[in-house]
């Protein structure tokens, strides 16, 4: 069973997180794509990587996203999947399942085994019950922070930042999570729940999400 794990934005580790992350998450070939003055910040991190990409570089408020999506949860959610979206495109290796995961997650309890991974069914995303919210979560929603999928799952999510908006969208409320629960419906992927997979976060001393500390946008 072949494994990676990918990762997208600026290094927002540190020590703790990265020794629970191999321990619960596992030490597979793991994949980062950031813009370019982010990159030494993962070098220094010591976080076992077996490529970082260059993220190109894009006039966001030229995107379609932009014109549905311009308050801070949307730019975020955009170079969120930008990032992602590069890291996804430019792995050569195949694999049988890759996991996107994110440096600033303290994992405390899981285990992702051969066994697991043996349960798992193509063209379906697995989504962690478990999430960092303000307020109640809308458990139907994915959750973008941490999941699994296969490799045309992931394909489907490199297409998220660029052709979701090229349609009008009306949902409401807005959101990253529930627009990209909608694309992946609209794609033929189904949408499972991983339940043991616990984790808070843990980013240079911020432990409550964003929604509740404000959006931490990259510097362009």
């Amino acid at each position: 069973m072949k494994i990676a794990i990918i990762m997208a934005g600026p290094y927002r580790g540190n020590p703790t997180n990265l020794v629970n992350h191999l321990r619960i998450i596992g030490n597979h070939d793991t994949y980062v794509s950031c813009l370019e003055h982010y990159k030494e910040d993962w070098y220094k991190s010591n976080w076992p990587t077996k490529k970082i990409f260059t993220t190109p570089f894009v006039n966001f408020n030229e995107t379609n996203w932009a014109k549905y999506r311009n308050d801070e949860p949307g730019q975020s959610g955009f170079w969120q999947f930008w990032n992602l979206k590069n890291v996804i495109n430019n792995i050569e290796e195949d694999y049988d399942w890759y996991v996107k995961s994110r440096c600033d997650l303290d994992f405390q309890s899981g285990e992702l085994s051969e066994y697991f991974f043996s349960t798992l069914e193509p063209n379906t995303l697995y989504t962690s019950l478990h999430r960092l919210t303000a307020g109640i979560p809308d458990m139907s929603l994915v959750n973008d922070q941490f999941f699994i999928g296969d490799s045309n799952v992931m394909e489907i999510i490199s297409k998220f930042p660029t052709k979701y908006y090229n349609k009008e969208r009306n949902e409401f409320p807005v959101s990253n999570e529930r627009s990209l629960t909608i694309w992946l419906a609209e794609n033929g992927i189904a949408i499972k729940k991983v339940q043991n997979i616990l984790y808070n976060k843990n980013h240079n001393g911020i432990t409550r999400p964003s929604g509740e500390t404000g959006f931490q946008l990259e510097t362009i």
